[in-house]
């Protein structure tokens, strides 16, 4: 095999050039990769075979560190092809200054399959890291809801891990109210009132959809990339939304059992689409956030149960118990009195013998309501059990108690009940006035005193109060 046909043959193109990069030889590797004939390209300037995105760096960088260095390797450009597409290559280049007064020598290589590869492998880093923030968010978002211990905590923490997820200017939380309406509790960012004002104005007035995302493939999260459908979905929010430099929004609802429990609003300051993984990251988030509520709403509801009569919803003998030994064991002023008043209803047992405990449960219920109305502000009225109730009272003295007692008994006998059902209350009041030379009683000691008292008002005939001082 002769030296030139190894010149040809070699399987990278081969291009000697002079210093000004006139093309003095090239080889057929070189001429294939180009689509071009001989005569088409030696005796051209090397700027003739290069994509024009290329031969800005060649002529300002790539000549001037050949001329510094003598040498370059592994510099990429693309080539200009007869047919008009483009061939990335990396050139090796070095400078022979004995030949002819100085040569250009190049071997230039189809960097396709590595240019594809290196695409792939930044693509496949870009998921890598994309798969490693939204595990970070998670995972913060996941400690965060597991340190919350209100609906507060959790809803500030919900904001600042879904602005971490995006590049949203301003992130709001708002919980859906018993009468439908949505309230905010806490945002991310500077806040755009009237914007969201209008919004949830327009969310209020029972666009569901909205909130569902029903319209959504994605699985609840909405998507309004720009102003264009900004103003088709919100035409009354236009104004506030322009007011707010509010370009796209993004509405992430935040379903409780089938229901909207709420929505998180995403606002942005630019045309915006969210790409699949993000919007999977926010409905993560989003269920996350609502299972943690979820919990916390039962854990009151369980301390509201262990706390509150069942039947009628007054503080039960617990509640009652606490709420008493607080009083007599905290520092009060010498004036300050505590005073229980036990209260009894007349005969209540013929109720349910003549018209049955369904009736009989109505009426605690009614009473209930009638006994905590009477009673004055900071006062607190709870049921001890059966037809029994118990008035935790502070700073009253026998004057205001014997007001208060018949209040309760008149409230009592004027509750509208069943037909042919009357009821009395018989009351026992008990008062202690701290003294420094007396021994504080227990809670018990005085709500047995207050019990024996309303026995003295059973025995003097029903429907009245007794006062005792402990």
């Amino acid at each position: 095999m002769q030296p030139r046909d190894l010149f040809d043959l070699v399987p990278c193109g081969l291009i000697s050039a002079t210093t000004r990069g006139d093309i003095t030889t090239a080889n057929d590797t070189f001429l294939a990769m180009v689509g071009r004939m001989r005569d088409q390209v030696v005796g051209q300037h090397l700027t003739a075979v290069l994509a024009p995105g290329s031969r800005l760096y060649f002529e300002t960088g790539f000549l001037q560190q050949l001329s510094a260095h003598g040498r370059a390797s592994e510099v990429a450009f693309d080539l200009q092809l007869a047919d008009g597409k483009t061939l990335s290559v990396f050139v090796n280049a070095v400078v022979d200054a004995d030949r002819d007064g100085g040569t250009l020598l190049l071997a230039v290589f189809d960097a396709t399959v590595r240019r594809h590869y290196e695409r792939e492998l930044l693509a496949a880093r870009r998921v890598a890291e994309r798969s490693e923030t939204r595990v970070r968010i998670l995972q913060t978002a996941t400690t965060a809801f597991g340190a919350a211990a209100s609906e507060g905590e959790v809803t500030e923490a919900l904001a600042e891990a879904v602005r971490g997820a995006t590049d949203a200017t301003v992130v709001s939380v708002h919980l859906r109210a018993p009468d439908g309406s949505f309230t905010a509790r806490a945002t991310a960012g500077a806040p755009r009132p009237l914007a969201e004002t209008a919004l949830l104005a327009w969310l209020d007035e029972g666009a569901e959809a909205a909130a569902t995302g029903s319209t959504s493939p994605s699985g609840g999260t909405q998507v309004l990339p720009n102003s264009a459908e900004l103003r088709m979905r919100f035409p009354s929010a236009v104004a506030e939304l322009r007011a707010a430099r509010i370009e796209a929004l993004a509405i992430v609802p935040l379903i409780d059992d089938g229901a909207t429990g709420g929505v998180i609003l995403l606002s942005f300051g630019r045309p915006r689409r969210l790409d699949a993984q993000t919007v999977d990251l926010l409905d993560s988030l989003a269920e996350q956030s609502v299972l943690v509520l979820q919990r916390l709403r039962l854990r009151e509801l369980i301390s509201y149960r262990s706390l509150h009569d069942t039947l009628t919803g007054l503080p039960n003998r617990l509640s009652l118990q606490l709420r008493l030994d607080h009083l007599l064991t905290e520092t009060r002023p010498s004036q300050q009195a505590v005073a229980l008043l036990f209260i009894d209803l007349d005969g209540f047992k013929s109720v349910n013998d003549r018209f049955g405990h369904l009736a009989g449960d109505t009426a605690l219920r009614r009473i209930s309501t009638s006994l905590h109305q009477a009673v004055r502000s900071g006062d607190m009225v709870g049921r001890l059990g059966g037809d029994e109730f118990l008035l935790i009272c502070e700073d009253a003295d026998e004057q205001s108690l014997a007001d208060i007692a018949e209040r309760l008994r008149s409230a009592v006998r004027n509750t509208p009940l069943e037909e042919g059902l009357h009821v009395s209350a018989s009351v026992g009041v008990s008062i202690h006035r701290p003294d420094s030379s007396r021994e504080k009683p227990t809670a018990e000691a005085l709500i047995t005193l207050a019990d024996e008292a309303m026995y003295q008002s059973k025995r003097a005939g029903k429907d009245r109060a007794t006062i005792v001082v402990a």
